[in-house]
């Protein structure tokens, strides 16, 4: 297996990498793998999601209304 050497660390990223480190009971070097995993290993499919998010819109706003049918319910509620 390779391995790395990380340079110029900011403080204050090592002592949340330590931290998460700690509560997920792994060591720095652990986690550090796992995080690099899980974002490597992402399946990203945008065609994917712009679908799932177009799909989940539709549930929100409902089925479309024409104007065609707005003006008839104007129409029928000023009779």
């Amino acid at each position: 297996m390779a391995s790395i050497t990380i340079k110029n660390m900011p403080d204050s990223i090592y002592k949340k990498l330590k931290n998460r480190a700690k509560s997920n009971n792994r060591s720095i070097n652990g986690e550090v793998v796992n995080l690099l995993k899980k974002e490597l290993e992402m399946d990203f499919d945008s065609q994917k999601i712009i679908e799932q998010a177009k799909l989940t819109r539709s549930w929100a706003i409902g089925p479309m209304v024409t104007d065609e049918e707005i003006n008839e319910f104007k129409n029928a509620g000023s009779e």
